[in-house]
């Protein structure tokens, strides 16, 4: 029992320093002093560093994930740690809408000159007036109060989407569940910022 009481201890500290880094970062993209530290990576490694900061949650909430990596996604260039952020949120949004023994997906391919990245569940979805609302800040949703929350998440995984020269796609319905979709450019951001190691 006490294993219990400290993995929920460590996942809710885990999940509260998530949300003070979100804070902290949608600060510093409106003072325009993010800087995207660019290198070449794979979807591998973005989506393991992702799962490992679920992996408890999943397990305690009952919840199937099916990874799906087409072969030819290859390396493509982006922030490590943004991006991995992005997932980290749209796995935790999918989390908190799914039901015990619910399957959510996540996918990744190469469209083009993009690298695309859903994220699926199979939970209670949202009408269409919600849609357009999901992506603002502090916007708790409004299905009941196992579902509320600080309402980043999404307005977050937009701003370092869009900050890669990228963007975002939200497909919902009433009970048939969320898909979100992000599309960034495979060659990375149209105007990378170089920043130097700071060993220089």
């Amino acid at each position: 029992k006490q294993r219990e009481y400290l993995a929920d201890i460590r996942s809710s500290s885990d999940t509260l320093l998530a949300i003070i880094d979100d804070i902290l970062d949608l600060a510093s993209i409106d003072a325009g002093g993010l800087e995207l530290k660019v290198s070449e990576v794979t979807a591998d490694e973005i989506i393991n560093a992702a799962v490992l900061g679920v992996r408890d949650r999943l397990t305690r909430a009952n919840l199937r994930l099916d990874i799906d990596i087409a072969p030819d996604t290859g390396v493509f260039r982006a922030d490590v740690k943004r991006l991995t952020q992005v997932l980290y949120n749209l796995l935790s949004n999918a989390i908190g809408f799914s039901e015990a023994g619910e399957l959510i997906t996540l996918s990744c391919r190469r469209t083009g000159g993009d690298i695309e990245i859903s994220v699926e569940d199979r939970g209670c979805g949202m009408p269409e007036e919600y849609k357009q609302a999901a992506f603002n800040r502090f916007e708790s949703d409004p299905r009941g109060s196992r579902h509320r929350g600080p309402g980043l998440g999404l307005s977050i995984v937009k701003n370092l989407v869009e900050l890669h020269g990228g963007s975002v796609h939200l497909d919902s319905a009433p009970n048939e569940g969320t898909r979100v979709t992000v599309r960034i450019p495979a060659d990375g951001p149209p105007k990378e910022v170089q920043v130097p190691d700071a060993a220089e």
